[in-house]
């Protein structure tokens, strides 16, 4: 005999105590043509069965004998002992060669699901793999190999629980009465008992659980938008376990479950309603952006790939998401549950807020205060109240991804109370409408002051916070940053790599429905692997990730508009307080207190013949004494900024620099991103008439714009004198002459441009 997957003992399940029929064969993904199965149970009790998933009673088929397997079947078994019955044994034998063979007519199933909610019209049920695919020769091995790549999933009940057209909270199908948020919402909340089996795969799951499973989401709960819907798994004691302890997603991380969302995947995919959505298939976007989270450090929502299966018929891939509640809170940021809120927002009856766990006291506070963090004291106060760091990734990720289906929901914010908190915590959650044009920018998106990106507009108004965000979009949007193109495209490949083969069956099973069975809005393609989901996988490798961190950064500068560069310690911001009226032009020269109208306009676009700074006079006794001062830096933008002093009499010579700021000005230096010019080049420089002049001080009278063409200066720094040393002969320096910072740290040998105390003295490294 020949199995697709060797099943190894880890933890094993059952959905109660007691004795149940114990099968020789264990359940799994078969290639054979046929399979014995033996039951056994215990001494003076009988066995009743069934193989259609339905659950056994005491009038269900006796066993008389092994059973012969040829066909994917469901065997569920109960020990039959006077008047007592014992658990329910379950175990699904899923043959491959009956999901190649999978038809659209399963005996006992509907030929109709349910009811379209903003359309006219019944759903047509689809169920069949897609003969074109599987019969074709080069698809089916290719079919086969992919539903070993993946655990399977098992969810196996009574077919009624799903296909019952019996409009009854209690006996009708949840793949029916589907309870969307819009239109007839008959069948939200709808709950039925289940088994669940997770098997094989590379970690080489081994679960059989007995729990409750109802439909999950929001608008793919709509039949006309999605016939392939989410389920959620609940566990409580009526249905089985109070919780489920398995390491779904691995040893290293939670083991307690009290909840399971299966995400089917919806947008973005082979069976969405619209064709702009079914050619960006890729089955991966949403987990990408989850997995990026957690690579960037934080708090992240856990997935696992598996191939689904309802009764035994395949239904595609999913991925098996963690709940966000408080065990996933009580797991991820410890404490105890009822430490936990959890902030959601939830779209029955319309969007709103709600406090999915705890409550909404905490959020209230944090957006009341985000409303008031343009002001320190406010801004200070956030530090308990919100994980900042944490947030300026979120917004990030998603700003990356040009998220467009976001934030008017699909996000989650969770904290823990209590003296340890560290303030709410936004979790990526349904991120599918990403990816998409490399052009997209959801940097000026405002939800409103509750929702995300309300807080962010808020937040930005602080220029403390805005330069946090803005050094944290330069660290990880550089090409060695986390949202570089080299760990983007890693995150996407290993995502790609994991389900590469697996999507030959999601090719076969949804590919045609908007062909075959509901076109809705446009006439679909027979939709593959080879054909359309590499076209677009290639798309995103040439034309969107080696150019998306490029573009974002560029946007997220242009959005700002704020002067992130730190500036050492002893470096002085020219002011505008610095400008006075003097007694005199020498280096003696005393300010006097006559009252001065300053021209200051830092930090704003200024055109041709403006005034940036200064007095646009250029009075002879009109200026700020820089004489003290070794060099002045200049960072901002734009061209052919006029910097003028020393003019010493009344409509008299001046001294004159130009610059611009680009790499192609003398005076750019790179390392600082900056115009750096030394002062003595004003002191020695001759005047505008062309006659040299040496000047023993600096007065700066103006710097203006030159006529066609215009400059943003966001920031002036002075540099103090001191020694200025070259890293060449830094590196050249021996042991004795040690360099310190300006705080008094030793340093081996300086690493960054800068100031350092060597011997005694100051000395710059450039």
């Amino acid at each position: 005999m020949k199995r697709t997957n060797t099943i190894c003992a880890l933890l094993l399940v059952t959905a109660l105590t007691g004795a149940q029929p114990r099968f020789s064969k264990p359940h799994g993904l078969y290639s054979d043509n046929a399979i014995t199965v033996t039951m056994t149970a215990n001494e003076g009790s009988e066995i009743r069965y069934t193989t259609d998933g339905s659950t056994p009673t005491a009038q269900s088929t006796r066993y008389t004998k092994p059973l012969q397997l040829t066909r994917t079947t469901i065997l569920r078994a109960i020990e039959v002992a006077g008047d007592s019955l014992s658990p329910v044994a379950t175990a699904s034998y899923i043959f491959t060669s009956s999901v190649l063979s999978q038809s659209n007519t399963p005996a006992g199933y509907p030929s109709e699901w349910g009811e379209y909610s903003q359309i006219w019209g019944t759903a047509i049920a689809d169920y069949e793999m897609d003969p074109e695919m599987t019969k074709d020769s080069r698809l089916s091995p290719k079919i086969v190999q992919g539903l070993s790549q993946l655990p399977i999933l098992s969810i196996v009940s009574d077919k009624d629980n799903f296909f019952s057209h019996e409009n009854d909270e209690e006996t009708g199908g949840i793949y029916i009465f589907t309870g969307p948020p819009v239109g007839d919402t008959t069948g939200h909340g709808w709950t039925r008992p289940a088994n669940v089996e997770l098997i094989g795969g590379p970690q080489q799951h081994d679960l059989t659980v007995g729990c409750g499973v109802r439909l999950h989401g929001g608008h793919g709960r709509l039949a006309e938008k999605n016939p392939k819907h989410s389920f959620r798994l609940v566990f409580k004691e009526k249905y089985g376990p109070k919780t489920l302890k398995y390491p779904v997603f691995g040893e290293d991380e939670p083991q307690k479950f009290d909840q399971l969302v299966l995400r089917c995947h919806f947008g973005n995919t082979w069976q969405h309603w619209a064709e702009g959505n079914r050619t960006k298939a890729q089955y991966t976007r949403d987990v990408w952006a989850r997995r990026m989270q957690r690579s960037m450090g934080h708090t992240a929502v856990n997935a696992l790939y598996v191939h689904l299966f309802l009764n035994g018929m395949y239904w595609g891939i999913y991925n098996i998401a963690e709940r966000v509640d408080d065990q996933y809170g009580k797991d991820h940021l410890g404490g105890s549950k009822s430490d936990i809120d959890v902030i959601k927002i939830e779209e029955d009856g319309g969007n709103h807020i709600e406090a999915a766990e705890g409550t909404l006291d905490a959020w209230n506070l944090m957006v009341e205060t985000a409303k008031h963090a343009a002001d320190d004291r406010y801004y200070q106060q956030l530090d308990t109240l919100l994980d900042i760091d944490q947030f300026i990734d979120y917004m990030l990720i998603n700003q990356y991804g040009g998220n467009t289906d976001w934030d008017h929901h699909n996000w989650y914010a969770i904290r823990r109370r209590g003296q340890d908190s560290q303030g709410f915590r936004f979790l990526c959650w349904d991120s599918e409408i990403i990816l998409e044009s490399v052009n997209e920018n959801v940097l000026s998106k405002d939800n409103g002051s509750a929702f995300p990106t309300g807080i962010f507009h808020n937040l930005l108004k602080n220029d403390n916070f805005a330069r946090r965000y803005l050094r944290r979009a330069k660290e990880v949007l550089a090409d060695d940053g986390m949202l570089g193109q080299k760990h983007v495209v890693e995150v996407w490949d290993s995502l790609y790599n994991t389900i590469s083969m697996a999507l030959y069956c999601e090719a076969a099973r949804w590919g045609d429905y908007r062909r075959d069975v509901h076109r809705w809005q446009s006439a679909g393609q027979l939709y593959t692997v080879d054909e359309h989901y590499m076209a677009e996988r290639n798309r995103l490798l040439t034309q969107y990730f080696p150019y998306r961190s490029g573009q974002v950064l560029g946007s997220i500068i242009s959005f700002v508009g704020i002067d992130d560069f730190e500036a050492p310690d002893d470096w002085t911001k020219l002011m505008a307080s610095m400008f006075h009226q003097w007694n005199g032009t020498g280096a003696n020269a005393q300010p006097t207190e006559e009252t001065v109208n300053t021209e200051w306009r830092i930090g704003q676009l200024v055109n041709g013949g403006g005034t940036v700074a200064g007095f646009s006079s250029v009075s002879y006794n009109l200026f700020a004494d820089l004489s003290q001062y070794d060099k002045m830096v200049l960072r901002g933008s734009g061209n052919r900024l006029r910097i003028l002093a020393n003019r010493l009499t009344d409509h008299g010579p001046y001294k004159q620099i130009v610059v611009s700021f680009n790499e192609s000005d003398p005076y750019w230096d790179y390392n600082y991103g900056a115009i750096v010019l030394p002062l003595a080049d004003l002191q020695s420089i001759s005047t505008n008439e062309g006659k040299t002049r040496h000047d023993a001080f600096v007065h700066l009278n103006a710097m203006k714009v030159e006529s066609g063409s215009n400059a943003n200066v966001s920031a002036i720094y002075l540099v103090p004198k001191a020694e200025m040393t070259d890293m060449a002969d830094i590196k050249a320096a021996t042991s004795d002459n040690r360099f310190y910072t300006l705080s008094g740290q030793l340093v081996a040998r300086p690493t960054k441009p800068g100031i350092y105390i060597v011997g005694g003295r100051k000395q710059v490294v450039r």
